[in-house]
């Protein structure tokens, strides 16, 4: 590029960075777009907007945000679990039913047994982890599809917690303390239930995006025999992912203990459908190897929206299943198709396919519009041809 002439009243840093902005902003939109959230914003936008138009004045209000979250967290724990372990190329059927006999477990160690729920609570989500290596162990010893073993264990779980109850609702008192801290209101009416789906969303994320583990579970789903060619223990992360996902689906059994002081037979049911619909449109793909727990989060909370939206529109109480299933279908097509031909898609300008040419050509844009600033060469963040 030709500098500019001695009082010409150019500015140099611009005419080096303008040529490009269109480039970059291009080329970060279009990793925006590959990027498996962006089916659960668009949904969480398009809802918000389209229920807002029905119930002005009652969908955006503090209520409103407060009954989505509340909704959306104990369900959002459970689809973090399901989506880590999607991710990793397996189903589990069975979390459902899982929070309904580990709830049980917590109120019968704390009434019968006399436990403190200090103690009771995690014992209850040590038996949830406890049976998701159950799943874990019969999906990696004898290569049985993770549909059909966990298929089978839920119905298990299931009978079991209905004769342990008798079917009947079993009540618990529990102390003021334990009840705010898992469920109780904390902050402007939001629940602390919702500061543990963000903790726990926060932690899958780390756990996804940044360790070796997270790394491994991605392989897996993508391709298990070349995982295992490459010395992942394909095994050991099956089991630990049906671990992760019945422990916390027995965390948020035990946040509905608190919430509710009982438990019933039918505690949970659905709850994995439920779980894997959030999952799906979070962006997580049905044949493993591609999601984001962020994604997860939105989707729960879409799935909030959906509930809360409408009851307050006065719809008939199947439209939620029907709209759900809506959802669910377009999500799936859109994060298929969409995820196909934007990967198939050049990146613009030269850019390579990392983030990491984008991020530096940004803010070299961004420090050019500082006089403050140092000129950036935005050469540098090129490609090499």
């Amino acid at each position: 590029m030709t500098e500019a002439a001695p009082g010409s009243g150019a500015n140099p840093i611009s005419e080096v960075a303008d040529p490009g902005r269109r480039a970059v902003i291009g080329e970060a939109l279009r990793r925006l777009m590959l990027r498996p959230e962006a089916t659960s914003v668009a949904a969480l936008v398009i809802l918000f907007c389209i229920f807002t138009a029905l119930s002005p004045e009652l969908f955006p209000t503090k209520l409103t945000f407060i009954s989505v979250t509340s909704f959306a967290a104990e369900l959002g724990i459970v689809s973090i679990g399901v989506t880590l372990l999607m991710i990793g190329g397996h189903f589990d059927l069975s979390v459902g039913a899982v929070l309904g006999l580990t709830s049980y477990v917590a109120i019968e160690l704390m009434r019968d047994a006399g436990w403190s729920p200090i103690l009771a609570a995690p014992a209850a989500v040590l038996i949830g982890a406890a049976l998701g290596a159950v799943n874990g162990v019969l999906v990696a010893a004898f290569r049985i599809h993770s549909f059909v073993v966990t298929l089978g264990t839920m119905l298990i779980w299931r009978g079991v917690v209905i004769a342990l109850t008798g079917g009947f609702p079993i009540t618990i008192d529990l102390p003021p303390l334990f009840r705010d801290v898992m469920s109780g209101p904390v902050i402007f009416g939001f629940r602390s239930s919702v500061a543990w789906f963000f903790a726990i969303g926060a932690a899958g994320t780390f756990l996804l995006a940044r360790t070796r583990f997270g790394n491994w579970i991605q392989a897996r789903g993508q391709n298990e025999q070349a995982a295992r060619n490459l010395g992942v223990p394909v095994d050991w992360i099956t089991i630990e992912l049906f671990m992760i996902a019945s422990a916390l689906a027995a965390v948020a059994g035990v946040i509905q203990v608190a919430r509710f002081a009982s438990v019933d037979a039918l505690r949970g049911q659905d709850m994995e459908l439920q779980a894997v619909a959030v999952t799906v449109i979070g962006g997580t793909l049905l044949s493993g190897g591609y999601g984001s727990v962020v994604g997860t989060v939105l989707g729960a909370l879409t799935f909030g929206m959906i509930q809360v939206g409408l009851v307050l529109a006065h719809a008939p109480g199947h439209y939620f299943r029907t709209l759900t299933g809506f959802i669910v279908v377009a999500a799936v097509i859109l994060n298929t198709s969409v995820a196909r031909r934007m990967a198939r898609s050049r990146p613009l300008a030269g850019f390579r396919r990392g983030s990491v040419e984008t991020d530096a050509a940004l803010s070299a844009i961004a420090a050019a519009g500082d006089p403050g600033a140092e000129p950036a060469d935005v050469s540098a963040t090129r490609a090499s041809p």
